[in-house]
């Protein structure tokens, strides 16, 4: 598919691979400084479970992802009182994905940490969003990171289409996403960091 004959953007979907010597905001670095124009990442708006540092990066995360032109948004898995923060988020990545001209965003469809760096389930939800984000960002480019023998590993794969059937229930729409894409990824990934996803 020739991405150049469209108006329409990319979503870029990588694994939120971390290590005990890399941390998942390494792969931002890195695709965004590979990929040749501004990839709009959806990023954590602060960290949970870190004592005094959770309060403090729920004030730094969302400046900086501001000054970066990232759309900052409520960690994985969902707090029940965050609801209204994640959709103001939900708002903000759709509209500059509807108003933006060829955008690319960057997402990281687990959204947390997974111990290992094995891919994990999807929280609720999150394939909702991504089929959201695929009227205005039909082409999804999977991209696979891990570091094995103390190099940092990067494989893109093809752009595809995220294509589902009609008259799907909500909840099977948002099933039936979330495991396209992480299968697109698991495809890029060495067999022991798949998960469930073979």
């Amino acid at each position: 598919m020739n991405m150049g004959q469209t108006n329409k953007g990319v979503l870029l979907t990588t694994n939120h691979y971390s290590a005990s010597d890399f941390h998942s905001w390494w792969l931002v670095i890195i695709i965004s400084g590979i990929i040749p124009c501004h990839v709009h990442w959806v990023v954590s708006a602060g960290w949970t479970n870190s004592g005094w540092l959770t309060n403090f990066t729920h004030w730094l995360f969302p400046i900086g992802a501001k000054v970066l032109g990232f759309t900052p948004m409520p960690a994985m898995p969902p707090d029940p009182g965050e609801a209204e923060k994640r959709s103001i988020a939900v708002r903000e990545v759709l509209a500059y994905a509807s108003h933006t001209f060829h955008p690319v965003i960057g997402l990281t469809p687990e959204g947390r940490d997974i111990p290992g760096g094995v891919l994990g389930n999807l929280p609720s939800g999150v394939g909702r969003f991504i089929d959201l984000l695929s009227r205005y960002c039909p082409y999804v480019l999977p991209v696979g990171v891990w570091k094995e023998n103390g190099t940092i590993n990067l494989k893109f794969g093809s752009p595809y289409l995220l294509e589902m059937p009609t008259g799907l229930s909500a909840s099977d729409r948002d099933q039936r996403a979330g495991v396209l894409v992480m299968k697109h990824i698991a495809e890029l990934l060495p067999e022991q960091l798949r998960g469930e996803y073979t």
